[in-house]
């Protein structure tokens, strides 16, 4: 009886080791050793409650949102945003990421790239044959010679396609070379939807989308010159002939109702192209508020875009609050 009592414990305890019993079933009968007894420490209480976690670094904090209701105005534009250029907030966005062709806008990023090279604005400049450029109007003569100044003028304020080929002309590289040296600092203000494909803007291939373009108003209006100059509803410009030609702006949101107090245009720049559409994107500022970007692309008349952006910057001035910023 013993013997084969001895039997079947020492198979049972085979089968255990080739089949281990359940682990909930185990664990109620697993015993610990006891935690050492430790005494209520006051101090040390009371550091445990008081502790935080390190403070996130600081952000800009966004405007408050006033009509909670209200969700923007209707637009014709295709695609069109509204951005606080502090936070970086979209306040107001339609068709964000639908690419589009974006026209003479193109022309801000080529003023930019050619003043990165830091040249002699004062220097003389001479319009060639090679930079003559169609597709809208020639505001200088060619052959005519003026300042490298008044080329940018002609560029930004006019629109002047081949004021603008001449400054990429200027800046000693090659067109292949400066066109790729847009797309470089496209990719650095991080414009990951975005392409250019010549420096006027007059090929549908230079294409972006309005998020895009918000991030390179705000980097590109940093510069004073291009800020500066795309304030300006006009421009005189005489060249070394005697001629006087006078340079007429494009966008003709400048000296109105939101561009006197509290309302300020800080810069901004139209484009246009059958495949584009008519575009505009402006930068604002307002005595009560911040600064807000608003980009529009597609829109259909040439006075629809200036609508287009100018009630959307009336829209956001009064439904969010920047006064507890």
């Amino acid at each position: 009886m013993i013997i084969k009592l001895f039997t079947q414990l020492i198979l049972a305890s085979t089968i255990l080791q080739f089949f281990p019993a359940d682990a909930g079933e185990l664990e109620p009968r697993v015993t610990f050793p006891e935690a050492p007894v430790r005494s209520f420490d006051l101090f040390e209480t009371y550091d445990i409650i008081s502790h935080r976690l390190p403070e996130a670094p600081d952000r800009s904090r966004v405007p408050v949102k006033l009509i909670s209701a209200s969700m923007g105005v209707v637009t014709n534009a295709q695609s069109a945003i509204v951005v606080d250029r502090a936070s970086q907030e979209v306040l107001f966005e339609k068709n964000v990421a639908q690419p589009r062709a974006i026209g003479s806008i193109t022309k801000l990023m080529t003023a930019y790239v050619f003043l990165q090279g830091n040249p002699d604005l004062d220097a003389p400049a001479t319009l060639t044959s090679e930079d003559l450029r169609y597709g809208a109007e020639l505001h200088l003569s060619i052959g005519e010679t003026v300042t490298v100044r008044d080329l940018l003028k002609a560029s930004l304020v006019g629109s002047d396609n081949s004021s603008t080929a001449a400054l990429a002309r200027l800046s000693g590289m090659s067109e292949g070379d400066f066109i790729a040296r847009m797309n470089e600092v496209a990719a650095e203000f991080g414009m990951q939807q975005t392409t250019f494909d010549d420096t006027t803007g007059l090929s549908s291939k230079n294409v972006s989308v309005v998020s895009d373009l918000a991030m390179m108003f705000d980097k590109i209006l940093e510069n004073e010159t291009i800020t500066q100059i795309t304030q300006l509803s006009s421009v005189t410009i005489t060249g070394n002939s005697g001629r006087t030609y006078l340079v007429e702006s494009t966008d003709e949101l400048l000296g109105t109702f939101v561009d006197q107090q509290p309302y300020d245009i800080v810069g901004g720049k139209t484009g246009y192209l059958p495949e584009a559409g008519y575009c505009l994107g402006t930068l604002f500022s307002h005595e009560n508020g911040g600064e807000i970007i608003v980009v529009v692309l597609g829109s259909e008349t040439k006075e629809g875009r200036f609508q287009d952006v100018k009630s959307l910057a009336v829209w956001a001035y009064k439904t969010f609050d920047w006064s507890t910023l």
